[in-house]
């Protein structure tokens, strides 16, 4: 009301996904770092980071159909046996 723009229910969702890809990015980042400095790492740890990995591809691709723009710039968080999405390193680029 009086030019004031609202905000649409469009942008709201979207955003709310770039939260949850954050949130699932950081719960990843720290299981990833709590396993490489465990001795002993438990299989139900595992199967959670594998969840979590799921989670955030369906996430990141629900994202990209949507055409979601991020307000800021992060990592894309995978491991080696990740292929799906995985990025190119900087030699791979160049040639």
């Amino acid at each position: 009301m009086f030019g004031r723009k609202k905000a649409s229910v469009e942008k709201i969702e979207n955003d709310r996904l770039m939260d949850s890809i954050h949130g699932i990015q950081q719960q990843i980042s720290n299981a990833q770092h709590l396993m490489n400095n465990s001795l002993e790492v438990s299989d139900e740890a595992r199967l959670n980071l594998r969840i979590d990995r799921a989670k955030y591809q369906f996430l990141y691709l629900e994202a990209r159909r949507r055409k979601a723009q991020a307000k800021h710039t992060t990592d894309i968080i995978f491991g080696d046996e990740d292929t799906f999405l995985k990025q190119p390193s900087r030699a791979e680029k160049h040639w």
